[in-house]
């Protein structure tokens, strides 16, 4: 009998027992509250009760449930397209199966996963650890992260070295980043909510590493990052470095677009403050470009050696 068995025949024996075996630590884990992770597949109205919610639909190795929203986390969500595709944490809090079947549906809860993790956290953590932290909120000039269930805020100044106007432009929600814890002070009687501080810019080169490689009155090109009326124009250079730059005498009314590629002469450089100065240097500006003499001197020449 085995030998007649098809190929599709067996593939499906091997899913079935695929699936029971998850159906099986999914169990487990209800009687011993463990932290499962599924990855989002999709996003459904189920009827849970009496109640139709929105949920995420999770596929843990074959087996599908419900991740209800007031379950996700206890921040305020918009919507929830933007956890399509992310990995969640959870713990199973029912378990759905039909008569006659071997296997079934799980309800997970998200919020619980959190909080045990976190307990986890501040019994293990310590500075200059590494984690992966889940982004649940974007402003443009912070991100709110959870780090193993602990909730934090990161100012863009920790995010990267490069100068960032918006950070919703660069992030979304459900995303992942790697911090560095750089301040702990866990949980007690007096601070019962503990606190840290993380940076993601810390595990970056720092591009004034590279300092060495550029000198005042000298001319480099770099990309426009950022535009502030008040201030200049942020330009930076090849190597992450920026400069700030005054707009350039002559050009009212000419729009720069952030990501054009410029011309900057440095004027100085203050490397106890890690600041660099410079100028753009436009097309019209540079030497006999605007000089009709000098211009026609040169097409002499090229001509004379024709």
């Amino acid at each position: 009998m085995a030998a007649r068995l098809g190929k599709n025949t067996m593939d499906e024996f091997d899913d079935l027992n695929n699936e029971e075996m998850a159906w099986s630590k999914l169990r487990d884990a209800k009687s011993h509250k463990r932290v499962l992770f599924a990855r989002a597949v999709g996003l459904e109205d189920v009827v849970l009760g009496n109640l139709t919610m929105q949920c995420l639909k999770l596929n843990f190795d074959g087996i599908f449930g419900f991740l209800p929203q007031n379950k996700i986390d206890n921040y305020e969500f918009k919507g929830l397209h933007s956890f399509l595709g992310k990995t969640f944490e959870f713990v199973v809090e029912e378990l759905i199966i039909e008569e006659g079947k071997r296997t079934g549906k799980f309800v997970a809860n998200r919020i619980e996963a959190l909080r045990i993790l976190a307990n986890r956290f501040w019994n293990t953590a310590q500075t200059d650890q590494i984690y992966e932290a889940f982004i649940r909120g974007i402003d443009p000039y912070n991100l709110y992260l959870l780090v193993e269930g602990v909730a934090v805020r990161v100012n863009r100044t920790e995010v990267d070295y490069s100068l960032y106007d918006d950070l919703r432009e660069i992030f979304s929600i459900g995303d992942s980043i790697e911090v560095k814890i750089i301040t702990l002070e866990k949980p007690d009687d007096v601070n019962t909510e503990g606190f840290i501080e993380v940076s993601a810019r810390i595990l970056n080169k720092d591009p004034w590493d590279n300092i060495g490689n550029y000198k005042e009155r000298s001319f480099y090109m770099g990309k426009l990052v950022r535009i502030r009326p008040d201030l200049g124009m942020f330009v930076e250079l090849e190597s992450g470095l920026t400069a700030l730059c005054n707009f350039p005498a002559g050009t009212h009314g000419k729009k720069f677009e952030k990501g054009e590629e410029l011309e900057v002469k440095i004027r100085t450089i203050n490397e106890d403050e890690r600041r660099i100065s410079g100028l753009i240097v436009l097309p019209r500006n540079r030497i006999g470009a605007s000089n009709k003499t000098f211009r026609n001197s040169v097409l002499r020449r090229g001509a004379s050696r024709g």
